[in-house]
C-alpha cells in the first residue's frame, strides 16, 4: 500500500518556552527580525486555555521563498506566526486581503521604529473603503439563492449532503455579512459580537440555526438568513428574474441584458450587434 507524497514531511517542536511572553522576547532578540505584531483576540499575556494566538514577524528580508508562515504551539496554546518581510509591507496592495489585520494590530517590537513606520505609510494606502462589485453583487444574490434551490423540494433525499449545504449557506452568508459591513477578514468571532449587537434578529436566527439538528428548521432558518444577508444588495435572485453572471469588472446595464434576453427567448436581433432588437 502507497504510503503517500507527504510521508515524513513532519517537523518536531522543539520550542520550550512556558509563556507567549517568553516567545515574543526570545524573538525580539534575533538578528534579521525588525518587528513583532500581534492581531486577534489574545494577547500575549493571556495563557489561558482556548483559541489561538495570532502574530507576525516582520523581517529585514524574506526568511524564504518557500513558506510565508508557521504553526506550532506555546504551552498548549496553538500559535498562528506570518513571517513577512518589509518588502510586504512596502507593495501597492496586500498580498491578501487579511494583510490589513495588521492595520488594527498592536506592536510588541520595532527596531529603530521600523515597524510603525512600515504600518503608518500602508494605512492610506490599504485601508481602502469597501467596495462591492456590481460583479460582486449579482453573484451574492444567486448564491444566496441557489443552495436553497437545490434542497427546496429533495431537503429529505440525502441527510448528509442537505446537511453539509445547509452549512455552506451558514458559512456564505456570514461571511457575505462581513464582507458587507466591512468587518475584516477571517474573523467570525468578532463577526457574531457585531451582529449581536446591531443585529439582534440575524444573530438570533444564526444562534438558532446552529441550536437545532432538525433538517427543517435549518432550512428554513437558512432561507430567512440569506433573505435578510441579501437585502442590502437587492434581494435574492427571483424566480422571475434573469440574473446575468458579470464579469470582474463588468458592470449592469440594463438595455444590454434586455436586448440579450429578447434575443435568446425569442429570436429577436443579432448577438454580434449591440441594441439590435426589434
Amino acid at each position: 500500500m502507497s504510503k503517500g507524497i507527504f510521508t515524513g514531511n513532519t517537523i518536531k517542536d522543539t520550542n520550550d518556552f512556558a509563556t507567549l511572553s517568553e516567545l515574543i522576547t526570545h524573538l525580539s532578540g534575533l538578528p534579521g527580525i525588525v518587528g513583532i505584531v500581534e492581531y486577534g483576540g489574545r494577547t500575549h499575556t493571556d495563557m489561558t486555555y482556548g483559541g489561538d494566538y495570532d502574530l507576525t514577524v516582520i523581517f529585514e528580508k524574506p526568511p524564504s521563498t518557500n513558506f510565508s508562515g508557521v504553526h506550532f504551539h506555546v504551552a498548549g496554546i496553538p500559535v498562528d506566526c506570518m513571517l513577512l518581510s518589509i518588502a510586504d509591507f512596502t507593495a501597492s496592495e496586500p498580498a491578501t486581503p487579511f494583510h490589513v489585520v495588521h492595520l488594527e494590530g498592536t506592536i510588541l517590537y520595532d527596531k529603530d521604529g521600523i515597524t510603525a513606520k512600515l504600518l503608518k505609510e500602508i494605512e492610506p494606502i490599504w485601508k481602502k473603503p469597501q467596495v462591492v462589485t456590481e460583479s460582486q453583487v449579482a453573484w451574492i444574490r444567486f448564491v444566496c439563492r441557489h443552495i436553497l434551490d437545490k434542497l427546496e423540494y429533495r431537503l429529505y433525499d440525502d441527510f448528509m449532503f442537505s446537511k453539509y449545504s445547509l452549512e455552506i449557506v451558514f458559512m456564505y452568508t456570514l461571511e457575505t455579512y462581513a464582507q458587507l459591513k466591512d468587518l475584516g477578514e477571517g474573523q467570525p468571532k468578532a463577526w457574531f459580537s457585531y451582529m449581536k449587537e446591531h443585529d439582534e434578529r440575524l444573530y438570533a436566527w444564526f444562534h438558532a440555526a446552529y441550536s437545532t439538528s432538525d433538517l427543517k428548521e435549518q432550512f428554513a432558518l437558512a432561507k430567512e438568513i440569506s433573505e435578510y444577508v441579501a437585502k442590502d444588495v437587492g434581494g435574492m435572485w427571483g424566480e422571475d428574474e434573469a440574473l446575468f453572471h458579470l464579469l470582474p469588472e463588468g458592470r449592469f446595464d440594463r438595455e444590454e441584458q434586455e436586448n440579450f434576453v429578447e434575443i435568446l427567448f425569442h429570436k429577436k436581433g443579432d448577438f454580434n450587434r449591440k441594441n439590435t432588437c426589434s
